[in-house]
């Protein structure tokens, strides 16, 4: 299905994504064809783009020259025809579902067939949009989040009837434009937007409730998930009807836990953003702690239970796409199992929902849940790839870090299969050296032996390596520094 790395990728939607979309592909090199339906659309478009091309130029992020540079990688049109020239395309349009299908349709005749398909959806199903086209093994989603120039994360979606070939061309475009990419099954909400879009409604809920007032409610969410806007302030930044739509959607696939609140619906009709101002005060503070958190366990587990996604994809995407500093089931390990499981049981009473067996049964070995920061693949021709999963840490070794990549090695290398041993990280770093944050917190809390011992290991490691029986090839495809290099 053409070359490994699409050269030629086109937009189709010049909006606020498919604008992003098209900045950072051009950004990154790549020759880039931005089609909407109109010449004023397309102006729109572009003037966006230099408006975030200026600011890029203030913050001495790139330097004056690149924006006429990347700008000069971006070819605007109207002509579908010329969708024909990209070797993947990508689909930004409004959710409407027919709009979506009567493009995908037309695309299938356009685009030759080894063409890569690609929507951004957010709301509908890969396969809705697969079916009506012309070879539908080419088809999958690539959900970009805001703003797509800037947030790396993307949730790439294959259908039940995507090529590997498909997904692989797609994955490695998402690499090679210094995105984070992680796998989602075809379902509501793919990874992120499940837990994400239940946390604002809960929030909501909870004001409708009078549980807490909502600088409270804004407050309690911002100290306990550590983040710099609360779920009222994240609304009024994309859109307060963005969130009610898409809980909308959730909840028309998967019940009263994902439904919107009636609150949420008033607040839109009102056409308003949410008022922000007053301070917080204690009432109700607990309880908005624990269902904040307990309707984020239970989704995050749910998912993973149906197979959605893995473990450390939920908590990469948190980290990544929303800039929380711990993932779900970070957080779940941090408070214990048991009373993760409390604060789950205690959502799906509420909601009339199952408790989701993954979190019960972890909660029974009372053991915190593994999560791999290093996998370990072997193909068939004997080369063992470990794989560095941190990225959005920059694959910094940490203690956890580095145990498993120490337990990794020594696998591949005992077995007699393996005739070869790559490492490689994640992500746009190789490695980004020993994690300085580790460093720092042990110093201040006065534990500089757990920081010999640490390098002890380090220096084991090395040696393991250096003198391993088969080849050791490190893949630098990005950042190395420090102790990576």
């Amino acid at each position: 299905m053409g070359n490994a790395i699409p050269k030629t990728v086109a937009v189709v939607g010049a909006g606020t994504m498919g604008s992003g979309i098209a900045q950072k592909l051009a950004q990154e090199g790549l020759a880039t064809i931005l089609l909407d339906v109109n010449e004023p659309a397309l102006e729109r478009g572009m003037a966006r783009i230099g408006a975030s091309l200026d600011e890029a130029v203030a913050r001495r992020i790139i330097r004056p020259e690149a924006k006429a540079q990347i700008l000069a990688r971006i070819r605007p049109t109207t002509r579908r025809e010329d969708l024909a020239e990209a070797d993947l395309v990508i689909e930004a349009v409004f959710e409407d579902l027919e709009v979506k299908r009567e493009l995908f349709a037309a695309l299938g005749t356009i685009c030759p067939p080894a063409t890569v398909l690609a929507t951004n959806t957010s709301s509908f199903y890969v396969r809705e949009l697969a079916e009506v086209t012309a070879h539908p093994e080419r088809v999958l989603g690539l959900h970009y989040f805001y703003h797509p120039a800037k947030n790396r994360l993307v949730e790439v979606v294959p259908h039940e009837g995507t090529s590997p070939e498909a997904l692989r061309r797609a994955w490695l475009l998402q690499e090679r434009i210094g995105k984070t990419p992680i796998r989602s099954a075809d379902r509501p909400g793919f990874v992120v937007n499940r837990y994400f879009v239940p946390w604002l409604n809960e929030a909501v809920r909870l004001l409708e409730e009078d549980v807490a007032d909502l600088p409270t409610i804004e407050h309690v969410a911002k100290q306990v998930f550590g983040v710099g806007m609360g779920p009222f302030e994240l609304m009024n930044v994309t859109g307060v009807p963005i969130a009610l739509h898409a809980a909308r959607t959730l909840g028309r696939e998967l019940g009263a836990l994902y439904a919107p609140s009636a609150r949420l619906a008033a607040q839109v009709e009102t056409g308003e953003p949410w008022p922000l101002e007053g301070e917080p005060g204690e009432r109700g503070a607990a309880e908005v702690r624990e269902r904040m958190l307990g309707i984020v366990f239970h989704v995050a587990a749910e998912l993973v239970d149906e197979g959605v996604a893995t473990i450390e994809n939920t908590d990469i995407g948190a980290r990544v796409g929303l800039r929380w500093p711990k993932g779900p089931f970070e957080r779940i390990n941090e408070i214990g199992v048991s009373e993760a499981l409390r604060l789950a049981e205690a959502a799906a009473s509420r909601y009339g929902a199952a408790v989701p067996a993954l979190l019960r049964e972890q909660a029974q070995r009372g053991a915190p849940f593994p999560i791999e920061l290093v996998r370990l693949e072997v193909d068939e021709r004997g080369t063992a790839t470990l794989t560095l999963n941190r990225p959005d840490a920059l694959n910094a070794l940490n203690p956890a870090l580095m145990q498993q990549l120490a337990e990794r090695f020594a696998q591949a290398s005992a077995r007699e299969d393996v005739r070869a041993i790559v490492l490689r990280g994640a992500g746009k770093a190789f490695v980004a050296g020993a994690d300085v944050r580790w460093f720092v917190e042990r110093i201040e809390a006065g534990e500089i032996g757990e920081i010999i011992e640490f390098t002890a290991r380090g220096h084991a490691l090395l040696r393991a390596i250096r003198e391993a029986a088969v080849p050791v090839i490190a893949v630098l495809d990005g950042l190395s520094l420090g102790g990576g290099s």
